[in-house]
């Protein structure tokens, strides 16, 4: 008999969160040193393009992260995430959806295995949740290796990556329960037992509707 505690998988960006804690951190990367961000600018006639096409999407973005961590080494980088937290706590808008925060307290008080895994990068997310209360929680996350001076991706937490890095952090499938914003979880939710979307926008609801021929169970946090 399986008496081991059902898993429950969170994404985080724009599911725990209120933005992309990635891209609203590497943006104001950008913006601390005068010289970067016109680097990204000078290259948009090339990159620009991509953007517009989902395939080509991620080309623009990384190079834009390269840009944002150019010079940096993975110490200055975490230095840096702890600071932006810092200055986000800080401010008048809260970083976490109080709804969100409070399912997910609901989960540990049962005694569940909760995991959030999310696209956003690891030591900018754990800082989050450290400075939330919500360190002790596991998470998987999207890390970046050095290259040419600048970091690049180095595993991706996003759409099927999320199963094999779930799996090797002892995480496998078939999970209880699943609560993603995105379309891109789509092969979590074929694996979870229960899943719902939250605050997702109607393309999401239409995507996930039509792939899993069922109408999606959806949460309106704040």
């Amino acid at each position: 008999m399986n008496n081991a505690p059902p898993i429950i998988v969170f994404d985080f960006d724009l599911t725990l969160t209120r933005w992309d804690t990635s891209d609203r951190f590497f943006r104001w990367l950008l913006k601390r040193e005068p010289w970067r961000l016109p680097l990204v600018l000078i290259a948009l006639p090339i990159l620009g393009p991509l953007v517009l096409f989902r395939a080509t999407r991620k080309w623009p973005i990384r190079f834009a992260v390269w840009v944002a961590t150019l010079g940096r080494s993975a110490k200055d980088l975490e230095f840096l995430a702890h600071a932006h937290v810092e200055a986000v706590f800080a401010g008048s808008e809260p970083a976490f959806l109080q709804s969100g925060l409070e399912e997910l307290q609901a989960h540990l008080e049962q005694g569940h295995k909760v995991v959030i895994a999310t696209g956003s990068l690891e030591l900018l997310a754990q800082k989050f949740l450290h400075k939330a209360g919500y360190g002790h929680v596991s998470l998987v996350a999207s890390t970046l290796r050095p290259w040419l001076g600048g970091m690049v991706r180095h595993h991706h937490c996003f759409g099927h990556n999320k199963i094999d890095m779930l799996t090797e952090r002892g995480f496998a499938p078939p999970w209880a329960v699943a609560y993603t914003d995105h379309r891109a979880d789509l092969p979590v939710l074929e694996r979870a037992t229960q899943w719902f979307l939250v605050n997702p926008k109607p393309e999401c609801v239409r995507h996930i509707e039509r792939a899993l021929a069922t109408k999606p169970s959806v949460l309106a946090w704040n």
